[in-house]
């Protein structure tokens, strides 16, 4: 018999309810831990820790939301949601989305688990607490990223607080974490580091306990797991101290992809034209992207909901707040079956549903205007395709004024309700039905699940990685037109010209000497009239031994790009989505928005010599007699250059953006915000100012960049890096 992971995690800890000021953390609730862990059997323990992620990662998607600029309170707001949108009142108290205590209530489970487990116990020659005893260190590490992320600086404890009045919230003898030293932190946690959960998951892999159930359908454990690639890639990344830092993360996110992923990024926008007489019309839809968020093969990591309260806790706070009211219920079915000896007997299965209803009463946040503005601002691509051969192009076409990127109506569609069309985010609650124009409020679906990391987040996280650890063009590259052996240009040799030294021979002019002079090129990608031609010799001979920037395992990969899914299929015939047109663009309008002058060149990084002349001795035949003479190939040296700040800086905008218009509203925009400012603020540039600059200008409906030096009311604010972070609960 399966069991409900949920109900079990709920029975064995009797987590309780939400805490706060000086009970944080130091009320641990530690009694039932001593009399039933065994250190050889935790799985009911380690199904414990999983249920206390179930506590927070509502709190922690909504906090990742709110702050960010991609959705705007309604006249519906609740007092706790505006307080936390519009950075008031922040403390913990009776804000119940404000709660540490439910971060270490995880952080204190698995510093128990880690204290009691046997390592060394073994059954059939394997070490086989070892898998599970990674995954706790990897749920202890992620959960520490999300505390750092929103707090700034925290206690860091790795061992079991089990009663109050222990002084650590003031003095923690380990030190405090911060988003610059908690992979130090935990790479030196004694006895148990990060680095023994990597070596762990790379030895034995990871864990699987089956499918459990929630009620309304299974839940495989294996989106239960934490990634150590993925855990390693976000950790460097958050540091972002230097490019080394950048490179490491590359490495790991480039190694989960490549050994672990079986999803890639082939979701298009699909556009038609349609000409009757002189009348032309174009219809777009989404292809498949609408569903991509919903479907499990996108997720890497995430937590379950169970159906009612029946199979354990039900997550329906992000759907309520969005605006969808839940109704929940339980039904039996009986049937007959039989027991182990064959007798009959009654077998009564019971399940639950819920159903949720889009209510614009209920409806709190919606989409923010600059956020529209965005998505409105994006042209849309048609290619033109020859009338003889629909498998080749032969024009381009660029749809914008009454077009915007497809993915907004798949992420918040309008609804028809009792006072007009309004937009409803709808990530947490996928539409039944079309997804432009939703007539019927009962036309969603309840998600039993919440994602942490899904495969597009790690593609674009990847792109941020490598576009800071100086390939800015690669990283474009995964926007534009996916990474993978076919899509990849390579590096080729041109014939530039031919010098020949005649002589006469008697009556013939027969060549003396000839010199056959080569350019090192790019050759272009092939792969349907485009590839990723956006990468130059120059990174291409850069990237020659880079690890984590070779694809050749990536053949059944076909990552396409990310901007595919809104916008449609770029080909070399397209000349506004291109590298030199898009980052040329932002490089100047950054420099307007900021007020920076551009740098004059790029550094050089080195000089490549060309190759020694290769003499031969060839022969001329002519009307039956042959003549010698000498054939040289030169091939031409060049030099290369390491991308200039400017560059990388606008990728990252670029990456941003991106970022926005296919994660909106999963949680995790002002994380990403406060990641790249700190990229920014690091590199010497304003990071501080272009964050505050984004953030303050959710309300506006500006599309990105117009009026670059309007700024809202929240822009002095969170110019200043201090107010980023949540305060920490004051102490009684």
């Amino acid at each position: 018999m399966k069991k409900s992971i949920l109900t079990l995690g709920l029975a064995i800890l009797g987590l309780g309810t939400v805490t706060t000021s000086c009970e944080d953390m130091l009320t641990p609730d530690l009694d039932r831990y001593a009399t039933e862990f065994n250190g050889k059997d935790t799985v009911n323990f380690y199904l414990g820790i999983l249920s206390g992620l179930q506590g927070m990662v509502e709190q922690n998607i909504l906090l990742g939301e709110l702050r960010g600029d991609l959705v705007a309170p309604t006249e519906y707001v609740s007092d706790s949601v505006s307080a936390i949108a519009n950075f008031t009142n922040l403390e913990d108290g009776e804000n119940q989305l404000l709660n540490r205590a439910a971060y270490y209530k995880v952080i204190n489970q698995c510093n128990y688990y880690l204290a009691k487990v046997d390592s060394m116990a073994m059954k059939n020659n394997s070490y086989f607490m070892r898998r599970e005893l990674a995954q706790v260190e990897l749920v202890r590490a992620w959960t520490y990223m999300q505390l750092v992320q929103n707090y700034g600086r925290v206690p860091f404890i790795t061992k079991p607080v089990q009663s109050a009045g222990t002084g650590w919230e003031n003095n923690p003898p380990e030190g405090w974490a911060t988003p610059d030293n908690l992979l130090e932190l935990l790479e030196g946690a004694e006895g148990q580091p990060l680095s023994q959960a990597y070596n762990y998951s790379e030895a034995l892999g990871y864990i699987n306990y089956g499918a459990f159930k929630t009620g309304a359908e299974e839940f495989s454990h294996q989106r239960l797991t934490f990634n150590a690639d993925v855990i390693y890639g976000d950790l460097y990344l958050l540091r972002g101290r230097d490019r080394q830092d950048y490179e490491k993360a590359a490495y790991h996110f480039h190694r989960y992809l490549d050994r672990y992923c079986t999803d890639y990024p082939d979701y298009g926008a699909s556009i038609v034209k349609m000409q009757r007489g002189d009348q032309v019309d174009y219809y777009t839809s989404s292809s498949s992207w609408g569903d991509q968020y919903q479907m499990v093969t996108n997720i890497v990591t995430a937590v379950p909901s169970a159906a009612n309260s029946f199979f354990g806790k039900v997550l329906t706070r992000i759907p309520q707040i969005y605006g969808f009211d839940p109704s929940s219920g339980v039904s039996t079915e009986t049937s007959t079956g039989t027991d182990d000896e064959g007798n009959e007997q009654d077998v009564v299965t019971t399940s639950g549903k819920i159903n949720v209803t889009a209510n614009y009463k209920s409806r709190q946040l919606e989409p923010s205007p600059s956020y529209i503005a965005l998505n409105e601002a994006q042209p849309l691509v048609y290619n033109v395709e020859d009338p003889l051969d629909d498998s080749r192009y032969i024009g381009v076409e660029y749809l914008e004024d009454g077009y915007q990127d497809l993915r907004l109506d798949e992420s918040a569609p309008r609804v028809r309700t009792d006072v007009g069309r309004l937009r409803f985010i709808n990530k947490f609650c996928s539409t039944n039905g079309d997804s432009k124009d939703v007539t019927d409020t009962r036309l969603f679906e309840f998600r039993y699940l919440i994602p942490v990391y899904t495969t597009r987040q790690i593609y674009l996280k990847y792109a941020e990685a490598v576009n800071r650890a100086g390939f800015p063009r690669h990283a474009f590259a995964i926007l534009r037109d996916g990474l993978y052996p076919n899509n990849m240009p390579e590096i080729g040799k041109m014939v530039v010209e031919a010098d020949t030294t005649w002589r006469a021979e008697g009556e013939f002019q027969v060549p003396a000497n000839v010199t056959m002079h080569y350019r090192v090129v790019a050759d272009s990608a092939s792969n349907n009239q485009g590839g990723a031609n956006c990468i130059d010799l120059n990174e291409l001979k850069r990237a020659e031994n880079v690890e984590w920037l070779d694809f050749k395992n990536f053949t059944s990969k076909p990552a396409y790009g990310i901007h595919r899914a809104g916008c449609g299929y770029f080909t070399d015939m397209d000349t506004v989505f291109t590298y030199e047109n898009m980052v040329a663009q932002r490089i100047l309008e950054e420099q307007v928005r900021s007020g920076m002058t551009l740098s004059n060149e790029h550094a050089r990084v080195a000089e490549v010599p060309g190759e020694e002349s290769k003499v031969s001795k060839k022969t001329w035949e002519l009307n039956g007699k042959k003549f010698p003479y000498e054939y040289q190939d030169i091939v031409a040296g060049y030099e290369y250059y390491g991308p200039a700040e400017d560059e990388i800086s606008a990728v990252e905008t670029l990456i941003a953006d991106e970022m926005a218009l296919d994660l909106a509203f999963e949680g995790n925009r002002y994380y990403d915000l406060m990641r790249i400012a700190r990229h920014r603020n690091n590199a010497g540039l304003d990071g501080s100012a272009w964050m505050a600059w984004l953030i303050s200008r959710r309300g506006l409906g500006l599309a990105p960049y117009a009026e670059p030096q309007t700024t809202g009311s929240l822009y002095n604010f969170l110019s200043d890096p201090n107010n980023w972070y949540l305060p920490a609960p004051k102490n009684d």
